[in-house]
């Protein structure tokens, strides 16, 4: 197991102390038998106090696993080694927020988009969508219900992306929880050029838009490049979007 599956399921454990004289209901899981889902997604209860999920349906036709061989430490374990770092940090940091702001947070939804490994070894794009399923007499999150659905057809990139959709978030404040290396890696006007390149602006367009010289641009380009240790203006957009610059 490595450094990164082990600090997230570390923290849920920790987490789970908080709610482990909670106990989930049965009502809405028998809803969720019940309920339609395609050859291309599963769905599972993650149970806070027990730290593990509560219930899990559709794995076998998805990935190839069965429901009953699933449990989070192995499902964790099927998130692409380069992925499972960025899932951890969004993970914890949403489930931290919902905790934290519980009466306000039942709507919340928190959709992240990664690579899973099926059972036939090759790896897919799945999205990920996590609500409140449950809550306790406090109005805290004891449960919460995941949907796993395959978007490899229309995404095959291997950027983990997410949008949490919260009613009292600070995306900004929530952003720099994620990537805290890299909240102060550019100054202010270099991000303000990186805007700018991410638009396919050239050097003269981005000199006239921020009224500075071409080559005060050409210099602050060359900053930014060996900064995020790049070489072209796309590798620079990958970096910038994987790592939350922009």
């Amino acid at each position: 197991m490595n450094n990164e599956i082990e600090d997230i399921h570390e923290f849920l454990s920790v987490f789970s102390k908080k709610y482990e004289n909670n106990t989930t209901g049965q009502k809405d899981v028998e809803v969720l038998r019940q309920s339609i889902l395609s050859p291309s997604e599963c769905m599972y209860v993650l149970d806070f106090s027990m730290n593990d999920m509560s219930f899990r349906r559709g794995f076998k036709d998805f990935l190839g696993y069965t429901d009953e061989s699933i449990s989070l430490v192995n499902y964790m374990d099927l998130i692409h080694p380069e992925d499972i770092d960025m899932v951890s940090r969004i993970g914890k940091a949403a489930i931290l927020h919902t905790s934290s702001h519980s009466k306000e947070n039942t709507d919340s939804v928190l959709y992240l988009s990664f690579r899973v490994q099926k059972n036939d070894g090759h790896y897919i794009k799945v999205l990920s969508q996590s609500s409140v399923f449950e809550t306790n007499v406090d109005g805290q999150m004891i449960s919460s219900l995941v949907k796993v659905s395959d978007i490899s057809f229309m995404e095959d990139n291997t950027l983990v992306k997410y949008n949490y959709v919260a009613p009292n978030l600070d995306q900004k404040i929530f952003k720099r929880e994620i990537y805290p290396e890299n909240h102060d890696l550019f100054t202010r006007r270099e991000l303000e050029i990186i805007k700018e390149i991410c638009n396919g602006a050239t050097n003269e367009q981005i000199s006239n838009s921020l009224q500075i010289s071409k080559h005060t641009v050409a210099a602050h380009r060359k900053k930014i490049l060996k900064k995020s240790s790049t070489h072209s203006a796309d590798e620079l957009i990958f970096f910038c979007r994987k790592y939350g610059v922009i």
